[in-house]
């Protein structure tokens, strides 16, 4: 397995690793450093990176530059290091498959040139270019600013990558994400908008993510344990928000019979006292405090949201870019969410919108219904356990 070096790739991959190593499968998994403990703790024997190629650090940083063509330079450079690094392990110790993450451009890269059946493995949805067509000229003007300085760099590293590895040896556009001759999706095929690259060797799963157990400490167990309905706010790991939408959460929050939990992330420190009833934290067990939780605020990152959804929560939905806008509105349309999408055009979310919305999730029967309905099948794609089934097809060819 060649993993993105990112939280939100990495956890949901390891279930997989897990079944397949509990069948006897021997996995050995390449990522940076700091993700040893986790790979180790499922089954797989890792294996590092060389030391400063990429970085969970990196991918934050590029991410949040708001230019999607940041985070392609990032990846296509790191290529250039990791493709050799990663032919010479598999011609060492030739595997019968190689797994990889949809962004990770050097696994498809080395599997190929290794002459390796290939597994991707897209921890979100496929996004088409009529997905892309919800945008406004508004909300298409900020990330266009932000990557038309980045376009020539970006196509310089594609260039060198393709002259050092062979144009067959690259992956078809669009680059990312990348399918392989299977692709396994950890998301449920009704979230999955329409698009032509679905076919017969895509396998959509629905969560791999179920069965962690976190446990509250006795203040935010305290905090949760009163009478009022549980609002959670969290941004994700990678965007976080800003001290301004905080803010107006706390106003908000503070106006409504609820006891809030607002993660903030690196704002810890410049927003002041938190009003009576919001506790503030820079991170929280959100699978433990989804359980507990009658409406989650969230970014639309693809963990966080079926995370909410398989716990039955109704969301209000902030997407802090395209693809989370499209996870909404594909909630949305299933009736169990609240998208507010001020900030794709830079513009604060206002009070009235996000009190609208919290109140709505807390008390539309047909919202939370919703939510509940896409609870009970979330899981009727398998999980990890029809991830496996897929990988060993491939090994049984």
């Amino acid at each position: 397995m060649a993993g993105m070096p990112a939280p939100g790739h990495v956890n949901p991959s390891l279930p997989l690793v897990r079944e397949l190593v509990a069948r006897g499968t021997s996995v050995a998994y390449y990522a940076s450093e700091e993700f040893r403990t986790a790979v180790e703790r499922a089954g797989a024997e890792f294996r590092a990176y060389p030391e400063g190629v990429l970085s969970a650090r990196d991918i934050a940083e590029a991410t949040r530059s708001g230019s999607l063509l940041r985070v392609v330079i990032r990846v296509l450079r790191a290529t250039e290091s990791l493709v050799p690094f990663l032919v010479d392990e598999l011609r060492r110790d030739r595997p019968d498959a190689v797994a990889f993450d949809s962004n990770a451009v050097w696994g498809y890269v080395a599997a190929t040139t290794a002459g390796l059946p290939r597994v991707s493995l897209m921890t979100t949805m496929m996004i088409g270019s009529a997905d892309m067509k919800v945008l406004t000229a508004r909300e298409w003007a900020h990330p266009l600013r932000a990557m038309l300085p980045d376009l020539p760099a970006a196509l310089r590293a594609k260039s060198r990558v393709v002259r050092l590895f062979g144009k067959e040896a690259y992956p078809p556009s669009p680059t990312l994400p990348m399918r392989g001759d299977v692709t396994i999706f950890p998301i449920p095929r009704a979230l999955q908008p329409p698009n032509p690259a679905i076919d017969d060797r895509c396998h959509f799963v629905g969560p791999t993510l179920t069965g962690r157990h976190e446990e509250l400490d006795p203040e935010l167990a305290a905090h949760c344990a009163g009478p009022e309905p549980v609002v959670l706010v969290s941004l994700g790991t990678l965007h976080q928000g800003t001290g301004e939408f905080f803010r107006t959460c706390f106003e908000v929050l503070s106006d409504l019979p609820v006891r809030a939990v607002v993660v903030v992330g690196s704002h810890a420190g410049d927003l002041g006292p938190a009003p009576a009833g919001v506790l503030v934290r820079r991170t929280v067990p959100q699978v433990e405090l989804l359980k507990r939780t009658a409406v989650f605020v969230t970014h639309g990152g693809m963990n966080s949201v079926l995370e909410g959804l398989g716990l039955g929560v109704p969301l209000v939905v902030v997407p802090q870019q395209v693809e989370q806008l499209i996870i909404g509105n594909a909630v949305a349309a299933r009736g169990a969410g609240v998208v507010l999408r001020h900030n794709l055009s830079r513009r604060p979310v206002p009070a009235g919108d996000l009190r609208a919305a919290v109140d709505r999730a807390l008390h539309d029967t047909a919202l939370r219904e919703s939510a509940r309905s896409l609870a009970d099948g979330i899981a009727d794609g398998g999980g990890a356990a029809a991830a496996a089934d897929v990988v060993e097809s491939v090994l049984r060819r």
